[in-house]
C-alpha cells in the first residue's frame, strides 16, 4: 500500500478501492428497471465496458486490482428499455486458474504466485487478464489487454470465441492496441498499434478495413529509447505518441510486458529489474521517472500522406517540458496544415495505478491527484510548442464527440473531483469548453463515483454536445450500482435517468459505445 499520500487523499482512496468487488456474471442478462426518469426513447444501441470482476481465486487474493479478470458489460438501449449483460472473457489463464481454484499466473502490476519468491523466480510471463478495453468494430467485438493478444467475443451473448488474429493479420503473441471507434469511424478504417515482444521489431502503427479486415496500410517507426505507452491519437495525417520520460531495461521488458511499456532501443541501464526477476516485485515495478528529462512527442505520419509538394510527409519529432500522459482526448490539424492540436490529461510525473503498483517510483506520491487537461499546439513551420491549461481541476478518463475524432472539437467530457481538505469523496462528470474555458459540471453526491463517460449523439444532431453522456457510478457506501443516463447539454440538471443494477458490478476501466442494438428481440414485460 502507498502510506505516503497526503491525509485528504486516504479516505477517498478507502472509498474508492470498495468499488473492486468481486462480481457474479449475468450470461443470461435481465431487464434493468429506471428508478429514476426515463430512459430516453431515441437512445438506441449498446455500451460496452471492460475491467477487472475477479479479485480472488479459490483463497488466492490478486495483488492488485488491476491483475483482476476481464468482465465485460453490456447494457443495450432500444425503445426506452435496457437490457443487461455480462460475463467473465474466457482467456486460457481464465480457464486454467478457474479448473484449479488458485493463482497459477504473475500480473502486471502485483499479482504473484502463492509460494514466496521460489515459486515465482525466472516466471517472466504477465497473464493475460484482457481486462483493459473493449472495442466492437465491423461487427465484431474484442476485448484488449496491452501485454497480449486480443479475444474475440459475441457481440450479442458475450461468449468467448478465442483469440483473435484479425484473419491472420495479427501474428499470434503479438500485443495489439487499438484506436477509438469514433477513430474508426471517423477515418472508415480501423486504427491500430503493434510491436514486437521479442528481437528489435518496432512499434507498427497500422490500418484495417473494415469490411475485409484486411491491412490496408502499416506504419514502420523505431523509438530511440525507452517509453510508456497506453494511448495515442490520430490527425489526418499523423500518429500522435507522446514518448514519456521513464527509463526500464528494454532487453528484459520487451518479454515481460508487451506494447504497455513499448519496445524500444538504447534504454537507460540504471534500473534494477532482478528483484522481477528473481520473483520479489512485479513487472510494474521495473518503471522509472526520470526527472527534468523532456517528454518527446512523435508525429508519425499515416500511410500514404504526402505535403503540399506532393512528397512522402516524414517523421518529425519535437520536445516538450518533462510530463506524463496516459489517455489523450482528441488531436487534429488546424485548417492550413500548418498546427497539430493535442488534447491530453497531463501529470507532472509519473503517477501512482491505484495505490500499490508504482508507488515507490514516485518522486511526488500526491501526483496522482493533479492531473490537469492541457493543450499542446505544435508549429510545423517553426518547431515551437505552446502548452495550456484548459481546466484547473482533477480530470480523467477523457473523452470527446467521437465524431470528432481526428477533426477540431469543442468539447472535452471526462471524470473530476476537486480532493477538498474536509475529504470530499466523490467523483463527478465534468464537460469542458475549450473555446471559453468554461465547464458544467455534475456531483452525484457523497462517497458516490462516476466512471469513464462515453458521449452518445442524438439522433439528427446539428450540435457537437447534443447527445447524451452514460456514466456507471457505484455508492461506496451501499455499494449500489447505477447506469446514469446524463443530458451533456444541461449537465448541471443531473440524471435523465439512474438505472439501477440488481447486483453491485466492479468499477471498469475503459468502454465504447456501438450504434447497434445487441439486446434480446422480445421487449420487457410490461
Amino acid at each position: 500500500m502507498n502510506t505516503r499520500v497526503d491525509d485528504q487523499y486516504k479516505s477517498f482512496l478507502d472509498n474508492w478501492d470498495r468499488g473492486f468487488v468481486d462480481t457474479e456474471e449475468e450470461p443470461e442478462g435481465y431487464w434493468m428497471e429506471a428508478e429514476f426518469g426515463q430512459i430516453p426513447m431515441d437512445l438506441h444501441g449498446t455500451l460496452f465496458r471492460n475491467g477487472p470482476g475477479k479479485f480472488q481465486i479459490g483463497s488466492d487474493k490478486v495483488g492488485h486490482p488491476y491483475d483482476g479478470d476481464g468482465l465485460v458489460l453490456a447494457i443495450s438501449f432500444n425503445n426506452g428499455s435496457a437490457f443487461f449483460r455480462s460475463r467473465f472473457v474466457r482467456t486460457a489463464e481464465y480457464l486454467a486458474e478457474s479448473k484449479e481454484q488458485r493463482i497459477m499466473f504473475r500480473g502486471t502490476f502485483g499479482t504473484q504466485r502463492p509460494g514466496g519468491p521460489a515459486q515465482n523466480a525466472l516466471d517472466v510471463v504477465v497473464k493475460n487478464t484482457s481486462n483493459t478495453n473493449v472495442v466492437c468494430w465491423g461487427g465484431r467485438l474484442w476485448t484488449l489487454f496491452e501485454a497480449g493478444q486480443p479475444y474475440r467475443l459475441d457481440p450479442s451473448s458475450l461468449e468467448t470465441e478465442g483469440l483473435e488474429t484479425l484473419d491472420g493479420q495479427l501474428r499470434a503473441g503479438l500485443p495489439f492496441d487499438m484506436g477509438s471507434a469514433g477513430a474508426n469511424e471517423a477515418f472508415g478504417s480501423m486504427i491500430s498499434g503493434t510491436q514486437q515482444r521479442l528481437g528489435n521489431g518496432p512499434y507498427m502503427p497500422r490500418e484495417l478495413l473494415a469490411a475485409e479486415f484486411e491491412v490496408a496500410a502499416k506504419t514502420s517507426f523505431e523509438l530511440d529509447g525507452f517509453a510508456f505507452l497506453h494511448d495515442f491519437a490520430i490527425t489526418k495525417n499523423f500518429f500522435v505518441v507522446f514518448q514519456n520520460p521513464v527509463t526500464g531495461r528494454s532487453w528484459l521488458l520487451r518479454p515481460l510486458l508487451g506494447s504497455c511499456f513499448a519496445k524500444c532501443r538504447n534504454a537507460h541501464p540504471a534500473v534494477d529489474n532482478v528483484p522481477y526477476v528473481l520473483g520479489k516485485a512485479p513487472a510494474a515495478a521495473c518503471v522509472r521517472w526520470v526527472a527534468g528529462k523532456p517528454t518527446l512527442l512523435h508525429l508519425i505520419p499515416r500511410p500514404g500522406r504526402t505535403d503540399a509538394q506532393g512528397l512522402p510527409l516524414q517523421p518529425r519529432t519535437f520536445t516538450a517540458p518533462s510530463l506524463f500522459v496516459f489517455h489523450h482526448a482528441n488531436a487534429y490539424e488546424s485548417e492550413d496544415g500548418q498546427r497539430i492540436v493535442v488534447d491530453s490529461i497531463h501529470y507532472e510525473s509519473l503517477p501512482a495505478v491505484g495505490r500499490e503498483a508504482l508507488a515507490e517510483q514516485q518522486i511526488d506520491p500526491d501526483v496522482a491527484f493533479r492531473s490537469r487537461l492541457r493543450r499542446v499546439e505544435i508549429d510545423l513551420r517553426t518547431g515551437m510548442l505552446q502548452i495550456r491549461k484548459q481546466f484547473d481541476q482533477y480530470l480523467e478518463m477523457c473523452s470527446i464527440n467521437e465524431a470528432r475524432s481526428g477533426r477540431q472539437h469543442r468539447f472535452v467530457f471526462g471524470y473530476n473531483s476537486v480532493f477538498q481538505p474536509d475529504n470530499d469523496v466523490q467523483i463527478g462528470i465534468a464537460k469542458v469548453d475549450t473555446v471559453t474555458g468554461t465547464a458544467a459540471l455534475w456531483r452525484p453526491g457523497y462517497q458516490k463515483f462516476a466512471l469513464e463517460p462515453k458521449f452518445v449523439g442524438r439522433p439528427g444532431a446539428t450540435k457537437e454536445d447534443d447527445g447524451w453522456l452514460l456514466t456507471v457510478m457505484f455508492d461506496s457506501g451501499t455499494q449500489d450500482c447505477h447506469l446514469v443516463i446524463l443530458d451533456a447539454q444541461h449537465l448541471e440538471a443531473g440524471p435523465v435517468a439512474s438505472l439501477k443494477f440488481r447486483d453491485p458490478v466492479p468499477s471498469g476501466l475503459h468502454g465504447c459505445w456501438s450504434s447497434t442494438y445487441y439486446g434480446p428481440d422480445a421487449a420487457p414485460a410490461q
